[in-house]
């Protein structure tokens, strides 16, 4: 028997928290490898435990993206003009509203040329996510629909297929175009893996929510160590080439978004909070800007001002650095969260309206347009 669960607005505090963790989990991965990158052989010969500890974090955080992804397909995206036109709002006010910011504070002079790049809400200085996410949306009715009427079997199959394809051609030897998990076609799948594990939940309830805490550790202890021992190989091997896993052949693959280990530590975290019951209207108030923190931290104008900081804090003796470092991710995640109320606020009380204005014109010129709207 099919156990399904509808397509929802209805925002779910356990996901939310979830947004949270994986958008903290973003920013830990950036300050991470952004700022100081693969160990090098040398350095885990000098501290072979901080070095390993490293590599598992990053191993841990690299399933953010994922997370996110598989969250949308696990509620499903309901596509209509005004999310969509949301969404491109909340990009376009971060790429021109720091562009703007950043020219006022460092003088910089206006360039024609870059206000009017700065306009575009996917513009590259916003960052890759958004466009393929866009891309995503487009795509999701059609998604909905085969998800509602395959059956359990074949969607299962599709998902394995998928899966297989990707981690051989697009994650193996990248012959699809999959970019090692930046595209459409990578998120699309991770799109129905998401409405899989919802449409049939009942099939994961077997499980406690410890046993998937257990298994994401150890997925990503497995990553980790797999790089770690790359990485140190030269130690034992000079004929080796030194740091093997820091070439982006081995280590990027591994720390792939494709990668079918980051893809399951995804799926493991999803299934983690689906066992958990919470509701809070603060958790949900925190979630519903997440996507700021991301939108503003990897801004092009502001995320070596990011890595710089933390690669300055880092001169701070270990217990100091790590102190400063907490401190300053939650000054970015909450900072982040305080300015996207002030762009809520200007969706809701001027974006929306002419949206609003607008459409109903649209509307009352082109009559099948109102009629598609209103069907369900």
């Amino acid at each position: 028997m099919v156990q399904s669960t509808p397509l929802k607005t209805a925002r779910q505090s356990n996901f939310e928290l979830l947004r949270i963790v994986a958008m903290f989990f973003v920013l830990l991965l950036h300050a991470n490898w952004l700022a100081f990158r693969f160990p090098t052989s040398s350095e885990i010969g000098i501290s072979p435990i901080s070095s390993f500890l490293r590599m598992w974090m990053e191993a841990i955080t690299i399933v953010a993206v994922n997370t996110f992804v598989l969250i949308s397909g696990y509620f499903g995206i309901r596509l209509r003009g005004k999310s969509l036109v949301s969404l491109l709002f909340q990009s376009g006010f971060y790429i021109l509203g720091i562009y703007l910011v950043l020219v006022l504070a460092l003088n910089k002079p206006l360039s024609p040329e870059q206000l009017l790049l700065n306009f575009s809400p996917l513009a590259p200085s916003g960052g890759w996510f958004i466009p393929i996410y866009v891309g995503l949306m487009l795509v999701s009715p059609a998604l909905n629909t085969y998800v509602e009427q395959a059956p359990k079997k074949s969607l299962a199959r599709l998902i394995l297929l998928g899966v297989a394809l990707e981690a051989i051609f697009g994650w193996g030897v990248n012959h699809l175009q999959i970019q090692n998990g930046y595209s459409v076609l990578s998120f699309v799948l991770l799109y129905l893996i998401g409405r899989y594990l919802n449409r049939y939940a009942e099939d994961f309830k077997r499980y406690q929510g410890s046993f998937y805490l257990k298994l994401f550790l150890i997925l990503s202890f497995v990553n980790a160590l797999t790089l770690y021992m790359l990485s140190a190989l030269h130690l034992f091997i000079p004929s080796i080439p030194a740091d093997l896993a820091n070439k982006g052949m081995v280590g990027g693959l591994l720390l792939a978004y494709s990668s079918p280990i980051n893809i399951a530590g995804a799926v493991c975290l999803v299934l983690l909070f689906s066992r958990i019951r919470i509701q809070s209207k603060a958790i949900n108030w925190i979630a519903s800007s997440t996507l700021a923190v991301y939108l503003i931290h990897c801004n092009e104008g502001l995320i070596n001002w990011y890595i710089s900081t933390v690669w300055v804090l880092s001169f701070y003796p270990m217990i100091l650095f790590l102190i400063y470092l907490l401190l300053f991710l939650v000054a970015v995640f909450f900072g982040s969260i305080l300015i996207d109320k002030l762009r809520i606020a200007l969706w809701q009380y001027i974006g929306s309206p002419i949206y609003d204005r607008i459409s109903m014109l649209v509307k009352r010129s082109i009559p099948s347009i109102s009629k598609t709207e209103s069907e369900p």
